[in-house]
C-alpha cells in the first residue's frame, strides 16, 4: 500500500498499488481537485535496466523533462483497502478509483453534438426558410383564388338573375304601352294578358289595376280583387317606374315575384300592369350552385326575405336572413361587395362572398374554412412529414459522420493520456487516409521518438 498526501491541503490517501495498470497514475484531490501523479516502485524497479551497459552513442536528453519523483506519478486506477493510521492533523482518506481524473475531464459539449446541431442547422434551415414562404405564398393564393372564383361565380349568378327580371320587366313594359291595355278595356286586355300568360308560362297571373286599386282584367279569368293595399300598387302610385315584391303566391303556394309598372297615356297614370311569377327559374340557377361538400349560394331580397336557398324550407317560410353575419357586414358595408370569413350556423368557421344586384337583392356564396383550405393543408401536412423526414435522416448522417470524426479523435486523445502516464508501448490504430490520420501517423511518431528517448536516458544511468 502507498501512502499519499496531497501538496495543496494535506489530504492523505492510500493507493494499492497492486492496481495499478502502469508504473504511474494520476490522482485527484477530492478536498482541492490538485493532481497527483503516483508511481508504482515495483514497476519502476522492475524496468531499470543495468547499469553496466554501454552505449556508444550518447543518450538524447535534450528537452526531456526531468523524472518525476515518486509521489508524482499517475495510475490508471487504485483501490484503498483501509485508512492508513490517521496523521495528527488530517485523516488518510481512501482512493476509491484514480480514473476519476480522467472522468473529470468529460466533455458536456463536445464536437460530436457540435457537428450534429451544425448539420441540422445548415441543412434544415434553408428548408425551414423555403417551406415557411412556400406555405404562407401557398395560403395566399389559396385565398385570392377563392375570392376571385366566389366573385366570378357570384357575377356570373348575379348576371342571370338581373337578366331574367330584365327580360320580365321589358315583357311588361312593352305590353303596357299596348293601345288594348292603355284603353283599360277589360275584354282587350284580357286578349293580351292571356296571350303573354300562354307565352311565359312562368307568369302564372297576369292583371292590370286601375288607379284605385281596383282589378281591371287578368288573365285566369277569376273575379276582381281589390289591390289597393298592396306595396307594389302604391309605389306605382307614388311615381316609381318599376316595383317589385316577393311573396308565397296565394295561387301557386310558391315563392313568386311580382312586378308592377305604369300604365301611361302620355304624362298620365292610367293604371297598374303587373305579373306574378314562380323564382324556379332563379332557384335552378342558385340553389343548386355548389362547390365541395360546404359551398351553396343563396339569395334574398332587398328585406332580406329569402327568395332562393338550398334548404327549401329557408323559401318556403320565407325565413329572415338580415341577422347572417355576411348579410349583416354587407349592410353596414352600404351594400358593397365584400369577400371575408365568418362563423357559420354550425360553428364552422366559413369562407363567404357577398353582392348586390340591380334590384337591391344580396347574392351569398359561402363554404366552410376546411374545405377551402383543403389543399393548404395537405401541403402543410406533407411539409411537416418531408421535415420530420428530413430531420431523421440529417440525425442519421451526423450520427455517423460525427462518429466517424470524434472516434478517432477520442482514441488518439486516450492514446495521449495514456503515453503522458508513460505507457509508451500504447498502440494507435488509426488507419484514415485524411487529417486525422496524419495527426495519428505524427503521434505515433513522437510516441516512438519517446520511448527511444526514455530507453537512451535509462541506458545513460
Amino acid at each position: 500500500m502507498l501512502d499519499i498526501t496531497c501538496d495543496d491541503c494535506g489530504k492523505k490517501y492510500r493507493v494499492d498499488e497492486t492496481k495499478m495498470r502502469g508504473a504511474r497514475a494520476k490522482v485527484k484531490c477530492k478536498a482541492c481537485s490538485n493532481v497527483m501523479v503516483v508511481t508504482n516502485p515495483q514497476a519502476a524497479a522492475s524496468d531499470e535496466p543495468s547499469r553496466s551497459v554501454e552505449y556508444n552513442q550518447p543518450p538524447v536528453t535534450a528537452g526531456l523533462p526531468e523524472p518525476p519523483p515518486p509521489q508524482s506519478e499517475s495510475v490508471p486506477q487504485s483501490v484503498v483497502d483501509r485508512p492508513a493510521g490517521p496523521p495528527k492533523d488530517k485523516p488518510a482518506e481512501p482512493v476509491k478509483d484514480v480514473s476519476a481524473f480522467l472522468s473529470a475531464q468529460k466533455i458536456r459539449f463536445g464536437l460530436f453534438g457540435k457537428i450534429i446541431i451544425v448539420m441540422l442547422i445548415v441543412s434544415l434551415l434553408p428548408f425551414a426558410v423555403f417551406w415557411g414562404i412556400t406555405l404562407r405564398e401557398t395560403n395566399a393564393r389559396v385565398q385570392i383564388e377563392t375570392e376571385n372564383l366566389m366573385a366570378e361565380t357570384a357575377r356570373g349568378l348575379g348576371n342571370k338573375v338581373d337578366g331574367w327580371i330584365s327580360n320580365n320587366v321589358s315583357i311588361l313594359r312593352t305590353a303596357a304601352n299596348l293601345p288594348e291595355i292603355i284603353s283599360m278595356d277589360r275584354i282587350k286586355q284580357e286578349m293580351i294578358l292571356k296571350a303573354i300568360q300562354k307565352e311565359y308560362p312562368w307568369m302564372y297571373l297576369v292583371f292590370t289595376v286601375d288607379p284605385d286599386g281596383m282589378n281591371v282584367a287578368r288573365d285566369d279569368g277569376r273575379p276582381l280583387k281589390d289591390y289597393s293595399d298592396r306595396q307594389y300598387y302604391k309605389d306605382i302610385l307614388a311615381g316609381k317606374k318599376l316595383s317589385w315584391q316577393t311573396l308565397i303566391g296565394k295561387t301557386s303556394k310558391k315563392p313568386a315575384l311580382v312586378l308592377a309598372v305604369p300604365i301611361k297615356s302620355g304624362d298620365n297614370l292610367l293604371g297598374v300592369m303587373a305579373a306574378a311569377m314562380t323564382v324556379d327559374v332563379i332557384s335552378n340557377n342558385i340553389a343548386t350552385w355548389r362547390k365541395g361538400q360546404t359551398g351553396f349560394a343563396f339569395l334574398v331580397d332587398e328585406k332580406g326575405f329569402v327568395v332562393s336557398h338550398p334548404d327549401k324550407q329557408y323559401v318556403t317560410k320565407r325565413k329572415n336572413l338580415n341577422s347572417h353575419p355576411l348579410i349583416a357586414g354587407f349592410r353596414k358595408k352600404g351594400w358593397r361587395t365584400t369577400t371575408n370569413r365568418f362563423n357559420a350556423s354550425n360553428g364552422e368557421t366559413a369562407f363567404g362572398h357577398v353582392r348586390s344586384n340591380n334590384y337591391g337583392w344580396a347574392l351569398v356564396l359561402q363554404q366552410q374554412d376546411e374545405e377551402v383550405f383543403e389543399y393548404y393543408k395537405r401541403v402543410q401536412e406533407f411539409a411537416l412529414i418531408l421535415l420530420v423526414g428530413t430531420v431523421f435522416l440529417v440525425l442519421i448522417i451526423a450520427w455517423f459522420s460525427a462518429r466517424a470524426i470524434v472516434t478517432p479523435i477520442m482514441k488518439l486523445t486516450d492514446a495521449a493520456e495514456r503515453m503522458s502516464l508513460g505507457e509508451l508501448n500504447v498502440k494507435i490504430d488509426i488507419k484514415s487516409k485524411d487529417e486525422i490520420g496524419l495527426l495519428a501517423q505524427a503521434i505515433g511518431r513522437m510516441q516512438t521518438s519517446l520511448r527511444l528517448a526514455m530507453s537512451r536516458l535509462r541506458k545513460k544511468r
